[in-house]
């Protein structure tokens, strides 16, 4: 289901079937029934990674469309969901909320691990210590830029990285949907950043921008 770190493609797809067939079935939800305005709504799709390790994720669809069949789209993914974890049953998955805000629907959801999120995604994404990254198979050998109080180290590569296993590192490859669109999807560490790869902006202590493009980006934090 790659869908730039968002909820699969199949959710997607669910979506834009809602979006065609919500004068047929489901709640329809009108603009003007709103009470929330779209400049208080953020745009910015979300991957939070836990201090427990469980990740969460905000997804923010924009439409102009004048009308949202929520309820349709919420069903659609619980079947979806239930699918998944019929076929893996360690699989810790859960919509948390599927709500229209302004011009937008954001679909909030949780998984218990790393494995969970990139199994129903269908990414790769790895979030845990850089020991474990090494022992999973992932080709550390790279480049990364020191931020914050680590820009006297202005790059660090492999070695250095192993040196740093009980540090944390978040992995992904988000998928390209459109390829003269850019996008971004925001990253929120449990902690202090401490290296990014290409393709990264830190925006905060714990928060940094991907932008969407082959390639692994990569996340060090403490």
């Amino acid at each position: 289901m790659k869908r730039f770190l968002r909820v699969g493609n199949a959710v997607v797809i669910m979506f834009f079937c809602c979006i065609l067939c919500c004068t047929a079935c489901g709640e329809v939800i009108r603009d003007e029934e709103m009470t929330e305005s779209a400049s208080e709504t953020s745009t910015t799709s979300t991957i939070s990674v836990k201090k427990d390790g469980s990740i969460s994720s905000k997804i923010v669809e924009a439409f102009t469309e004048s009308y949202y069949d929520v309820d349709g789209l919420k069903t659609m993914i619980e079947s979806s969901i239930v699918e998944y974890q019929a076929e893996n049953t360690a699989a810790q998955v859960k919509l948390k909320s599927c709500k229209a805000k302004g011009d937008n629907v954001n679909v909030e959801m949780e998984f218990g691990d790393y494995q969970s999120y990139a199994g129903f995604n269908d990414e790769v994404f790895f979030a845990g210590t850089v020991q474990a990254a090494n022992k999973a198979g992932f080709d550390l050998n790279m480049s990364l830029k020191g931020v914050g109080g680590n820009q006297e180290n202005a790059t660090i590569s492999k070695p250095d990285l192993l040196g740093m296993g009980d540090n944390h590192i978040v992995i992904l490859e988000p998928s390209v949907e459109e390829e003269d669109v850019t996008q971004v999807v925001r990253v929120e560490c449990s902690d202090e950043i401490l290296y990014v790869g290409d393709g990264v902006m830190v925006t905060g202590k714990k928060s940094a921008d991907v932008t969407v493009s082959d390639g692994y980006k990569v996340i060090v934090f403490r």
